[in-house]
């Protein structure tokens, strides 16, 4: 195979040529592929890029790809990753950071290990054993480092990869070309989270290789206080679009909670019994619920006013209006939602006895329940695609 190992640069003048020779020695210890250097230099002010051009005529294994401006580490690592593709025909790419943080004594063990395992991407992990974070880095550090990727972890549902915020890694190519690299959230560090998850989400096949992450020696780190925010946000973004449709689904439900509860309590009121009173206040939800996700939730298959929908009974076909064929539709399969409640307040009165807050817990308690039914049902029922 054709691997580049891709290396971004702004202001790496001190490094880059210890970096480059590092990496071109490793190579010698990889004999069965073909292994070649890519750097890409955002017009670094201390002329890294200089540097690189000096050491490419002299080594055909070395290639520069220049950046006119300053695009962030994440929008360097992206572009060179798409030239390596497109331009030089790249089988695998590999991550590695100028500063020399990451060590390329590590590059053969990774390519051995794509080898071994027939893997598409080989992630340099620090938290499994045999892997390390640096021991100059201060408890703050180490603190920011450890809780950030188990909050990234926990919230995108990763679980079964320890290190998701390493930037250090082999992938092939025909592993990037199921990501749409374009429309990463992040050009900066937190990039590698969103290339980390929508890789994992595409189904390659990803292991983990215990690395040593090391301190710079030389140089300024280009780490901000705003990294961890970054990161953050591209998480919580990344989590909220895989369940965009059920976020609105419980808003939508928190406004149709507020509704049958006022319903509920002023039935109560007039003497009702609670699990009636309950039935009937669903109804009033289910209208506020069926009109909102129609036309935001599901606003991509949203059911028009006028829209017509065929509607099959034995040799017959009878064309009908489909909204408000759905919205009886809807309350047929709320059904579901509704008999968990009532029966939930039924045997929780019947155990507990009747309350105020006895009789609005049991229905809170219901209604969460219902929720996951309500949600599969419009998925698949109301709103299929």
């Amino acid at each position: 195979m054709k691997i580049f190992v891709c290396i971004p640069t702004y202001n790496e003048a001190e490094n880059i040529s210890s970096t480059i020779n590092a990496v071109l020695s490793e190579f010698e210890k990889i004999k069965n592929h073909e292994m070649n250097i890519l750097v890409a230099d955002d017009t670094s002010p201390d002329k890294t890029y200089e540097i690189v051009e000096k050491i490419a005529k002299s080594n055909p294994r070395v290639h520069l790809l220049l950046n006119p401006n300053k695009i962030g580490i994440g929008g360097a690592y992206i572009k060179a990753m798409k030239y390596a593709m497109n331009d030089l025909k790249a089988d695998a790419v590999i991550e590695l950071d100028a500063d020399g943080q990451h060590k390329p004594s590590d590059i053969p063990r990774m390519v051995d290990l794509m080898d071994k395992e027939n893997a598409e991407v080989v992630v340099g992990t620090r938290y499994i054993k045999g892997g390390k974070i640096p021991e100059e880095w201060g408890l703050k550090r180490k603190f920011f480092s450890v809780f950030g990727n188990m909050f990234a972890r926990s919230v995108l549902w990763m679980w079964k990869y320890h290190d998701i915020t390493t930037g250090f890694r082999l992938t092939k190519t025909s592993a990037l070309k199921k990501v749409d690299l374009d429309n990463l959230i992040s050009k900066q560090f937190a990039y590698k989270l969103h290339l980390y998850y929508a890789l994992h989400k595409s189904g390659v096949k990803i292991v983990e290789l215990p690395i040593e992450f090391v301190e710079r020696e030389k140089g300024k780190s280009k780490i901000t206080k705003k990294t961890l925010q970054e990161s953050m946000r591209v998480v919580l973004t990344l989590r909220y679009r895989e369940n965009e449709k059920f976020f609105k689904v419980c808003v939508i439900g928190l406004i149709g909670f507020v509704i049958q509860s006022t319903g509920f309590n002023i039935l109560r009121l007039t003497g009702m019994e609670p699990w009636w009173a309950n039935t009937i206040a669903v109804e009033f939800a289910i209208i506020s619920n069926y009109l909102l996700n129609n036309f935001w939730t599901f606003s991509a298959q949203r059911i028009g006013l006028k829209e017509l929908t065929t509607l099959k009974i034995a040799s017959l076909s009878i064309k009908i209006n489909a909204f408000f064929y759905k919205f009886i539709l809807m309350n047929a399969v709320s059904l579901g939602s509704i008999l968990i409640q009532a029966v939930l307040i039924y045997l929780g009165v019947r155990a507990f006895g009747k309350g105020f807050w006895i009789e609005n817990s049991l229905m809170i308690a219901g209604i969460l329940i219902g929720l996951i039914w309500n949600f599969t049902m419009y998925k698949k029922v109301i709103w299929k695609k």
